[in-house]
């Protein structure tokens, strides 16, 4: 008998044969959207085949959620990644009590906002809050080590080989996130300035373009935060490795394509910008590489990260949900990668071939998945 399509695994079922429960047909239904969400949010599912990229899409989606489920099935872990929140939410509490120290207790009042008067316990839960979301970006600073041992712990976790935590210094961790904040605010400025300056739509599209680069570097960093080292290998050597390896990202590539029209002098200043913002990211090749050439996958983990990032204080609660989310995805991808290896090995192909043969996009031959 022949073998049924491998889609059916990642495709609503027909007549109950799939080989997973049953998995909802609309993706306009909400609750079928969910549950759907829910059903790819398992760790031990494989990555689904390059063939159907909205299952793809949907599998991206689905990371964060993966996340949170694995961070509160084991205690440990969990108590792991709500030490930064607790600790920072103390610092929140001290600052408050020290903005309304002066205030009466038992229905004291204070002027906080303008001539809105307000209890002092308002005022006090007004200031830890706009305190919480305040300081949000600063913690991934400060505890970028303890996240990236936690990514270690994660993926042993979630049943790959174990390998070191990527450690970064202080000083590169703050290099990193002074450098994409300069990218994410930089990095596109002429296109986004000169289609604000046209009417009806021209604003909105530059929004669009702002949020879609935005939310890129978003993946990118979230990606980078799930990183792990191989047994004997240090972060030092990994980094110069990275940049001794020429790699021009996508962005660089099309504005050279765009260079060849007869409108290449207007482009100058898209080019300039171009040329400092492939200097800045030099070190996030190997993320780079992942968004580019996996882009249904990232597509969706995109969107789920720009939901959970999304809301200032809430942010910092769930961000350990992602880096465990993106160990896990690229543990995927490299395993993955590993039976394409094996099966052009199997097939004689020379090394690296089974890369090659995936497209740009990464698609793994569809005899692999019929042969485990």
């Amino acid at each position: 008998m022949e073998p049924r399509p491998t889609t059916d695994r990642y495709e609503a079922p027909r007549g109950g044969t799939a080989p997973h429960r049953s998995v909802p047909r609309s993706p306009f239904d909400v609750r079928a959207a969910w549950q759907r969400l829910q059903w790819f949010a398992d760790p031990s599912l494989p990555l689904p085949p390059a063939s159907v990229p909205r299952a793809r899409v949907l599998y991206g989606l689905a990371q964060p959620l993966l996340g949170m489920r694995v961070l509160l099935r084991d205690r440990g872990l969990l108590g792991d990644a709500l030490a930064p929140v607790v600790f920072v939410a103390l610092v929140c509490l001290t600052i408050a009590a020290a903005i309304t120290e002066d205030l009466e207790q038992g229905g004291a009042t204070t002027e906080l906002l303008g001539d809105l008067v307000l209890p002092w316990w308002l005022a006090f839960v007004i200031s830890f809050f706009a305190t919480f979301a305040s300081v949000a970006p600063v913690p991934p600073l400060l505890f970028a080590r303890h996240h990236a041992r936690l990514a270690a712990r994660a993926r042993v976790l979630l049943g790959h080989s174990e390998q070191l935590p990527y450690l970064k210094g202080l000083r590169q961790s703050a290099t990193e996130t002074v450098v994409q904040t300069i990218v994410i605010a930089l990095g596109i400025f002429p296109i986004t300035l000169v289609l604000a300056l046209v009417p009806m739509f021209g604003p909105l599209c530059a929004f669009v373009l702002q949020m879609a680069w935005t939310t890129h570097w978003m993946v990118v960093e979230a990606l980078d935060s799930g990183r792990t080292l191989a047994p004997g290998d240090d972060a030092d050597d990994a980094l110069v490795r990275e940049r001794a390896e020429r790699f021009t990202p996508w962005f660089v590539r099309v504005v050279a394509a765009v260079q060849r029209s007869p409108w290449h002098k207007l482009l100058t200043p898209v080019r300039m910008v171009n040329e400092v913002t492939e200097t800045l990211v030099r070190d996030w090749g190997p993320e780079l590489r992942i968004v580019e050439r996996e882009r249904a996958l990232c597509s969706g983990f995109g969107i789920g990260v720009l939901v959970v990032l999304a809301i200032p204080g809430i942010n910092l609660l769930f961000r350990p949900a992602l880096v465990v989310a993106a160990t896990h995805l690229r543990a995927q991808l490299e395993r993955e990668h590993a039976e394409l290896e094996t099966l052009a090995s199997l097939e004689g192909e020379p090394a690296g071939a089974a890369s090659l043969a995936a497209g740009p996009a990464g698609a793994p031959h569809a005899a692999l998945h019929h042969r485990v």
